[in-house]
């Protein structure tokens, strides 16, 4: 057990055992784990004698401050001494691609590496007391009056977000932004409103595999241009929260349909009701409403969460990670629009001889917990999750989840789906390994209209029309035949007029010896501000990831041959994710049978590239496709009607 553990694992029994003043407690516990560093903090709520709110606040910061920390060493300078640099870019010059290269290429960020400094050991005195009157001078603002004293400790006194290096950060954001939020403005939202539409001023660029050791200092986040979801939350709370909005950091710990977490914002209005939004990116209440697939919601905090699980936990049996953090509170019922709803599975699986139970959301890494449950009688129920999800109930031992259930589904109408591992077989034909990717959606019907052309000349100002996109194409290898009138020297995509671009692989066919033509390439040679690599040489160097970007609509890309061809067949695919099948990849397909379990029902080399077919596999239960080739993107999925259905 680590000291942050260890600490918080002190706090539990201190409430576990019944004690008249917890807080007092708690502070006296954060004081002993002070050591030398103890003077310090008692310093600060001497300086408040005699004013009691005050010193009441500092009493809530030092208490705590248990398991609070951030990292130090060599690693961490050059971390932040790389973000600042990067900051200083101007957006025409402005190049992901080469940014993220050049971090990963130069910063090796073992976590080994770090040292890891407690609050309660480093903070001094003078630091904490700044903080402290800043916060309250930002509580005397006409936006925040409906804020109690406890609501102010927690939207607007704390002095850090995450891990980030300590810094005395206020006046930097008060100066900032002040100046927007006029006398007109009286409310929480408003005031938010305010500053968040200065902040939609920003580019946006979401780095969503970048690896980062520590967060972003708040003296370097001001000057943000890129970053994950959670910084630019971050900025906005240090914003926000400079000038008195009650603003927080919300937080979805895993997808319920797709890979990966989010972080975003919460706003605490004079109506006692929490309202959603994204720094940076939209306001109030437009945020969440976008997304169907949200299993549950919580919201960080600085104080200690009595009613999480590792502080009600009685007896000594292991939880999973996310639920060892106090500092989470469950607030999925506070958004109706999600239509949370509130089940009863029967624990069908495994043993059940453990006190609680996880509901888990599925990860290509293995099934994450998002949700706990006492289990009475062999069944757990599971208050406030998001519907049109598939979920599996499991119980945690020996650090992994051993499943509980088969995989089960509840509609907004509290119906529940189950999964199950039936005798009869079916034969699967499979054409992805994850869902179409809805980010790209605009771009298969923009593709209609443009062409495919042959011309004797290099400028196409007499051409034949070879092909025509009257419907949207797939995000897959697609072969057409074609026959010119004649040999040409050149060939060429066309795009619509309502498009870029936007083709990754070209190949045209020679007709006699059906061999892929070669010759120098050629097209639209100015390149988007944003993809400054997606070049014309992108459509013909055999990945189907890069692919051709342009500034200007109606571009193009083709070969000039060394002499006149005929060719019978072109081969092509547009802007994708790489999820498709593909040709040579090795793949596996897995199932949850009986037990609850993945089982593999075999490996296979995909013979073409559209399509794979796995033969007398058992019906109705859960899917899972894996290339081993490839990619990294996988879902689950059932099957109905002959198709996948994702989830």
């Amino acid at each position: 057990m680590n000291r942050h553990n260890s600490i918080i694992f002190i706090i539990a029994i201190l409430l576990l055992s019944g004690c008249i003043n917890f807080n007092n407690r708690q502070l006296e516990l954060a004081l002993q784990t002070a050591g030398s560093n103890r003077q310090e903090l008692e310093k600060v709520m001497q300086h408040y004698k005699g004013d009691k709110q005050k010193e009441n606040a500092a009493r809530f910061l030092i208490q705590n401050m248990l398991g609070k920390y951030y990292l130090e060493g060599d690693k961490i300078d050059q971390f932040h001494h790389f973000i600042d640099s990067v900051y200083q870019i101007e957006q025409e010059e402005y190049d992901q691609q080469t940014i993220n290269k050049t971090y990963r290429t130069n910063n090796n960020l073992q976590r080994s590496s770090f040292k890891q400094q407690t609050d309660l050991q480093q903070l001094n005195a003078d630091f904490l007391i700044t903080q402290i009157d800043a916060a309250f001078l930002a509580w005397q603002k006409p936006w925040n009056k409906h804020l109690s004293f406890e609501d102010f400790c927690e939207w607007i006194l704390p002095y850090r977000i995450g891990n980030e290096l300590p810094e005395t950060w206020r006046e930097q954001y008060y100066n900032t932004f002040s100046g927007l939020l006029t006398d007109s403005i009286s409310t929480a939202h408003d005031a938010c409103v305010a500053i968040n539409n200065e902040l939609i001023k920003l580019p946006i660029h979401i780095f969503t595999d970048f690896p980062k050791p520590a967060d972003i200092k708040p003296s370097s986040l001001i000057h943000i241009k890129f970053g994950l979801c959670g910084d630019y939350t971050h900025l906005a709370v240090y914003a926000m929260r400079s000038v008195g909005i009650p603003v927080s950091t919300g937080v979805i710990p895993h997808w319920g349909r797709r890979n990966n977490n989010h972080s975003f914002n919460l706003l605490y209005c004079e109506d006692g009701k929490y309202y959603d939004f994204a720094g940076g990116e939209q306001n109030p209440g437009d945020h969440l409403r976008r997304f169907e697939d949200i299993p549950k919601v919580y919201q960080k905090t600085f104080s200690v969460q009595q009613n999480s699980l590792i502080m009600t936990n009685t007896s000594k049996e292991e939880i999973p990670t996310f639920f060892k953090n106090p500092f989470m509170k469950d607030i999925t019922e506070h958004f109706p629009f999600i239509h949370p709803q509130t089940v009863s599975i029967p624990l069908t699986k495994g043993n059940t001889h453990k006190q609680y139970a996880y509901l888990c959301v599925f990860d290509p890494q293995g099934w994450f917990p998002v949700d706990w449950g006492r289990i009475s009688n062999k069944t757990v129920t599971f208050n406030h999750i998001g519907p049109d999800i598939i979920y599996q109930v499991a119980s945690y031992e020996n650090n992994s989840l051993r499943p509980l259930s088969s995989p089960f589904a509840v509609d907004s109408t509290g119906e529940i789906t189950t999964y199950e591992c039936l005798k009869e077989k079916v034969n699967l034909h499979l054409e992805r390994k994850y869902r179409e990717p809805t980010q790209l959606a605009a771009i298969p019907p923009a593709f209609v209209g443009g062409k495919f052309q042959g011309s004797d000349h290099a400028d196409f100002q007499i051409a034949e029309d070879l092909y025509t996109f009257t419907e949207n194409p797939d995000f897959k290898y697609t072969t057409i035949e074609v026959n010119p009138k004649k040999s040409y020297k050149y060939y060429r995509y066309l795009s619509s007029p309502n498009i870029r671009g936007n083709m990754a692989e070209l190949e045209f066919y020679d007709t006699n010896s059906q061999n892929i033509l070669t010759g120098e390439i050629i097209g639209t040679d100015s390149t988007s501000i944003y993809n400054p690599h997606a070049t014309k040489y992108n459509v013909f160097d055999g990945d189907p990831l890069t692919f051709f970007h342009t500034r200007d609509s109606m571009s193009w890309v083709g070969l000039a041959l060394s002499k006149p061809a005929h060719i019978n067949k072109i081969r092509y695919i547009i802007r994708n994710d790489d999820n498709g099948i593909r040709k040579d990849n090795l793949y596996e397909l897995f199932y949850i049978d009986e037990s609850g379990k993945w089982a593999s029902a075999g490996k296979q080399t995909a013979d073409r590239d559209d399509l794979l077919i796995y033969e007398q596999i058992p019906q109705g239960t859960l899917y899972w496709l894996r290339n081993y080739t490839r990619g990294k993107e996988e879902r689950i999925f059932t099957y109905k009607d002959g198709k996948q259905v994702w989830w």
